[in-house]
């Protein structure tokens, strides 16, 4: 992903069990990402792989 500024805020709603699976996930990173970041980083691999 290229860097840019982050300038558009984005919300959403999750039940709790997936965001225990997205805070097992980010515990699993060398750099324990923040919620935010893991999403986008998961978010910008799904649009990789299927592009």
């Amino acid at each position: 992903m290229a860097e840019e500024l982050l300038s558009v805020r984005f919300e959403m709603r999750a039940t709790e069990t997936w965001i225990a699976e997205l805070d097992d996930w980010r515990r699993k990173q060398a750099d324990i990402p923040s919620r935010a970041e893991a999403i986008r980083r998961l978010v910008a691999t799904a649009i990789e792989r299927d592009t």
